[in-house]
């Protein structure tokens, strides 16, 4: 299991310093583009792009620039970590959420479905990749209880940072 806590960028998300988080981010990328780095840079231009309004950013973000990133670590994930659950189970899960910021709608709608099931297969017992992958089928989304406060349980143990990331995930179920 990926630690997601990065200190630095937390922090700097923290204070609301995209730009300085952004620079930081895709700087270890281009050194080191593992699997958790392509996660924090792809969900971060993600973020910024799809709570631009509620974060109220202003106009010192480059939205092209994020854009532009997103689609790359796409692209860049697909080409090397159709391996990684994590992978699978996040971009999956944020392709399905918004397909248009990654092209063609229904066919990103497809793909991120196509993601999440695909972290399913390789960890069934998950309940964090399980639900999510009931949750994108055009079926009826009853919430089991128990289901659903494990996984929350267990989002809440695994998303450790304080970054946008961990926030995130932690307050989505709720």
């Amino acid at each position: 299991m990926i630690d997601w806590r990065w200190a630095e960028v937390d922090a700097l998300e923290s204070q609301g310093k995209w730009n300085e988080a952004k620079e930081l981010l895709i700087n270890h990328w281009s050194l080191n583009p593992d699997v958790k780095a392509t996660i924090r840079l792809g969900f971060f231009c993600w973020y910024l792009l799809v709570e631009d309004g509620p974060l109220e950013l202003g106009i010192d973000i480059d939205f092209n620039g994020l854009e532009s990133f997103l689609h790359q670590v796409t692209a860049f994930g697909l080409a090397n970590f159709m391996d990684k659950e994590d992978f699978l189970w996040c971009f999956g899960y944020i392709i399905t959420l918004f397909p248009y910021f990654f092209g063609e709608y229904e066919l990103w709608e497809e793909k991120g479905k196509e993601l999440l099931k695909e972290a399913h297969k390789l960890d069934p017992d998950e309940p964090v990749y399980k639900y999510s992958y009931l949750w994108s089928l055009p079926i009826s989304r009853d919430k089991n209880d128990g289901e659903f406060e494990e996984v929350r349980a267990v989002l809440e143990e695994r998303f450790q940072g304080e970054g946008v990331l961990s926030r995130y995930f932690k307050s989505v179920w709720y």
